[in-house]
């Protein structure tokens, strides 16, 4: 168990700054992180449910790839691929329903990413830094984790979903959703006060409480599936944490939902 807390600290340490550096750096290191995200999940996904090599891992790389390219500029010819691309495979594998699935349990997120970075508003007209709600968005996502794994493994108590992911409890839910609307909270303070934006604190604590527990949500989603298909791990790619989707289930789902929040802001913004 040390050891692989451990290794999960390590992998923690050195990821971690690659991924806020892109952030910080923007284009086109933002757009690279995402493709190579893309391209690993892509690969993931293939061997997860066939255990091998196959053409339907370059095909989701290039759905991968055209999606953070056109996200950027034109997120609808974005989502169009994503479907596209999910029909296609349908067809192609012979009606492989999961496989085809994960076109948009790959897609959708990566377009949701972009179109968080690229069309939200920072609230400041001197701060032109829309990659603010990403930069949020990740660290919900991480207290949730980190908040869930400390509380879940002090406190314990009843199962949150024992038939699909037994280490989940009901403490390490209410612990994820308190790191996360602590972490939001320095967060917000930090941004109004250094970089002079306009969040509202009580709107972004509540809106992180609802994102902690859909991000156990998509937790639990990955849990089955692997749970299906009778794996551990979706890979080794990270030592001590597995692989790519072992460390962004989460996101999955959380980045779906703010992206439609940022639409609907833009929405009612523009309709004003």
């Amino acid at each position: 168990m040390k050891s692989n807390l451990f290794l999960r600290v390590v992998s923690a340490l050195v990821l971690a700054p690659i991924v806020l550096f892109a952030i910080f750096a923007g284009n086109p290191a933002f757009d690279i992180l995402m493709a190579c995200l893309g391209a690993l999940m892509a690969w993931e996904w293939v061997h997860m449910i066939t255990g091998k090599e196959s053409y339907v891992s370059v095909v989701l790389t290039l759905m991968s790839s055209m999606v953070v390219f056109f996200g950027q500029s034109h997120p609808l010819l974005a989502l169009s691929f994503i479907v596209f691309f999910a029909v296609f495979l349908y067809v192609k594998t012979g009606k492989q329903l999961l496989l085809s699935f994960g076109s948009i349990y790959i897609g959708l997120p990566l377009l949701s990413m972009m179109y968080i970075a690229y069309f939200s508003d920072s609230g400041s007209g001197d701060l032109d830094y829309s990659y603010m709600y990403v930069l949020w968005l990740l660290f919900v996502v991480w207290a949730t984790d980190i908040g869930g794994y400390v509380v879940g493994k002090t406190v314990g108590g009843p199962k949150l979903a024992p038939r699909i992911s037994p280490k989940k409890t009901w403490s390490g839910l209410i612990g994820g959703m308190v790191f996360s609307a602590s972490v939001t909270y320095v967060f917000v303070l930090t941004m109004n006060h250094y970089f002079e934006t306009s969040l509202i604190m009580h709107w972004l604590i509540i809106s992180s409480i609802a994102l902690a527990f859909i991000s156990q949500v998509g937790d639990i989603f990955e849990s089955r599936i692997k749970r299906y298909l009778d794996i551990k791990d979706s890979s080794n790619l990270i030592p001590g944490h597995g692989g790519i989707f072992d460390r962004v289930d989460g996101l999955l789902f959380a980045a779906p939902v703010v992206a439609i929040f940022v639409l609907l802001m833009n929405y009612f913004k523009e309709s004003l």
